[in-house]
């Protein structure tokens, strides 16, 4: 059974959280940022290592909702399923969502490794890799949500 969302689309509550989430996450990511301009490093870890968290569980309990909740059904309503356009986004985002996991993995798991002894390795510039991406990730899935569910 399906609840239904808040922000005004054929999209449920699942969706619309998740959407909400990720357009917050750059947001909360400048806090962490601050945090390690700071110096108040540890502040900078905890808080990376639950955004990372929190983010993972909504994007499997998206993934859920799609397979086995019945989203499936709704999304099947767009006039752009099936779409060569929609599989291209898909396609942009999927690129720009897994490697935005697998960088943001990489560079908690190198950093807690090696925290709190000097950093040997650019993880300022590695962070701000994984920030663009993340960013990207969030304005694909914008445009993936406005094709399927706001049309």
């Amino acid at each position: 059974m399906q609840i239904e969302g808040f922000l005004g689309t054929r999209a449920d509550i699942i969706v619309d959280t998740v959407m909400v989430a990720s357009t917050l996450l750059p947001f909360f990511l400048i806090i962490a940022i601050r945090y390690a301009q700071k110096e108040k490093y540890d502040t900078h870890k905890w808080l990376q290592i639950v955004l990372f968290t929190v983010v993972n569980i909504l994007v499997i309990g998206l993934e859920v909702d799609i397979r086995i909740g019945g989203l499936d059904k709704v999304i099947s309503q767009s006039p752009y399923h099936d779409s060569t356009e929609l599989l291209s986004i898909f396609l942009i985002h999927l690129f720009f969502a897994i490697s935005s996991t697998l960088l943001w993995l990489w560079l908690i798991v190198v950093s807690a490794k090696r925290y709190p002894i000097h950093f040997t390795f650019p993880h300022k510039k590695y962070g701000k890799i994984v920030f663009v991406d993340i960013v990207m990730t969030m304005l694909t899935g914008w445009i993936l949500y406005a094709m399927v569910f706001a049309n």
